[in-house]
């Protein structure tokens, strides 16, 4: 009996998903700008290896060491580095879910943001574009709170309440169709 249950509510949820959508952080403008340090300080690592290892010294130094390679490296270094790998790390991992299902809109944002708008409580739902308002989760005056990754496109969403949504979305016009398929 327990076997059938659960398969209704697999079988149940499976049927129940009217839009499914996941965007990523992919922009290659963007990681660019995140690993422009990385590469620049391959380059200048690399460089430094051949300018020692050409026989190149200055007449003040004889004595020409390679261990600035293993040196020490101060905690504020160390900090910033830790930083700079959590946020890139933070990037590749974060990502932008939508699932519309027959009662409700899950929103799931940057690994530890969820929502859940009620389709009951949908008063008006329209496809825009839209200026570019930044990416993560934003408040603005036009658009209420805005969920983006990328692009200018997706759903604006207005309730019974008067709270507006933006959703960010590059499939805008099958999310649009999912809402009115259960209102």
């Amino acid at each position: 009996m327990d076997g059938e249950v659960k398969a209704e509510k697999i079988n149940g949820m499976k049927e129940g998903v009217q839009f499914k959508e996941t965007q990523k952080f992919t922009q290659w403008w963007l990681w660019l700008i995140i690993l422009a340090p990385i590469i620049l300080a391959v380059l200048n690592i690399l460089s430094s290896i051949l300018y020692v290892f050409s026989g190149f010294s200055s007449v003040d130094s004889e004595n020409v060491s390679v261990s600035w390679i293993s040196g020490r490296v101060s905690t504020i270094q160390f900090i910033y580095f830790l930083i700079y790998v959590g946020t890139i790390l933070f990037l590749a991992l974060s990502k932008l879910k939508v699932v519309v299902s027959n009662n409700e809109i899950k929103i799931r944002h940057l690994l530890f943001f969820k929502r859940v708008i009620n389709l009951s409580d949908i008063n008006e739902s329209k496809n825009i574009d839209y200026d570019f308002v930044g990416y993560g989760i934003r408040k603005t005056k036009k658009y209420g709170t805005v969920y983006n990754v990328k692009g200018k496109e997706g759903v604006a969403i207005t309730l019974t309440t008067g709270k507006k949504y933006l959703i960010g979305s590059q499939k805008s016009e099958q999310f649009l169709k999912s809402l009115s398929k259960n209102n």
